[in-house]
């Protein structure tokens, strides 16, 4: 299944449901006479269509989420197990209240919290599951901008990518839908898509990962092949700036706790260097943005403002404990020199 299916699916399928519950109460507000319903029977044909629609689309997600259950290679995250338990749940509810609609009609009295706890679960799954979806399907805005398909052509011509493979090419819109689509339908059998998202990482960090994962063998469903490998890593390196962006937001009430506790104030002394020592301008620049560069548009710096080197050592710090930045401490004592020569603290 697509990505954009899945997400106008799942989208539907909580509208539907939240419109067949609302309508269901509504219904049965209409006094019984003879033992039928007064309600109008337009609206009651209405909410029919709606809740055969509903247990449609119900049976096709199950259908492709089923053999994705079994093909986790490691311990499920809390979230997909709530999620898998709210999908069966609502099966179990729709089987049980046309089980009372066909066979056990002097149940009746139960409908209203049968649909509601459809409701609940409906509303549950759908707040798990869609905005990741959605997350991983945006592909506009600073994503495909000029800026920031230039940054991942860099990135990706610094990779060990097969010869034949094209790198401007693959820094385009089409390309990048391409790459959406293999996350989306093969990475996500062994993987939960908050799982994916949860963390920025290198240019060489997400090559890494995606040559491991194609190398896990599958019971079910389609591997990893040589084309999807450069997809995937172009795809990952171009929103990698977005969750970078939503691992800071996550962060930062830990990020302020942790600095009232412990400041870090500068980066390891380097006991080889003579106080004056002073990096190559042009190549401490070509390793900044060599580095920086992997999960940041450079723009970022330059609205952060000036610091001295005490302020920039704690920034680049956090970037390797806290957000996977490879660096060594020489690299790393290098980029700050540069950017306290660069951008300096105001007085």
């Amino acid at each position: 299944m697509s990505s954009t299916l899945s997400i106008v699916l799942g989208l539907t399928f909580v509208l539907l449901g939240i419109t067949a519950v609302m309508l269901q109460a509504w219904l049965w507000g209409f006094p019984m006479e003879n033992g039928h319903s007064t309600a109008p029977r337009l609206w009651t044909r209405i909410h029919r269509v709606i809740g055969l629609s509903f247990v449609a689309i119900y049976i096709t997600m199950m259908i492709f989420m089923i053999p994705r259950l079994w093909e986790y290679q490691v311990e499920l995250p809390a979230r997909t197990v709530i999620h898998a338990v709210a999908a069966i749940v609502i099966g179990v509810l729709l089987l049980t209240k046309i089980a009372i609609i066909r066979l056990f009609p002097h149940f009746m009295g139960a409908l209203p919290l049968l649909g509601l706890g459809l409701l609940i679960n409906t509303v549950v799954l759908g707040s798990l599951s869609l905005p990741y979806a959605l997350r991983a399907h945006n592909l506009s805005g600073d994503t495909l901008s000029a800026q920031n398909l230039e940054r991942v052509r860099g990135v990706l011509s610094g990779l060990p990518l097969p010869e034949d493979v094209d790198v401007a090419a693959l820094a385009t819109p089409e390309r990048l839908a391409d790459g959406r689509e293999v996350l989306t339908r093969k990475c996500t059998v062994c993987h939960d898509m908050r799982t994916i998202l949860a963390k920025p990482r290198s240019g060489p960090g997400w090559f890494n990962v995606v040559v491991r994962m194609a190398e896990k063998p599958l019971i079910m469903g389609d591997p990893l092949n040589d084309r999807d490998l450069p997809l995937a890593t172009a795809y990952l390196i171009a929103i990698t700036p977005d969750i970078q962006q939503s691992a800071k937001v996550r962060t930062k009430a830990m990020r302020d706790q942790a600095e009232r506790v412990a400041e870090v104030t500068e980066m390891p002394a380097d006991t080889n260097a003579t106080p004056d020592a002073t990096p190559d301008a042009g190549k401490a620049e070509a390793l900044y943005k060599a580095r920086c560069a992997q999960c940041h548009e450079l723009d970022e710096v330059t609205g952060h403002g000036g610091n001295d080197e005490t302020g920039w050592a704690k920034i680049v710090r956090r970037m390797v404990e806290e957000e996977g930045a490879e660096l060594g401490e020489d690299e790393a004592r290098t980029i700050v020199r540069f950017l306290a020569a660069t951008y300096k603290k105001s007085a």
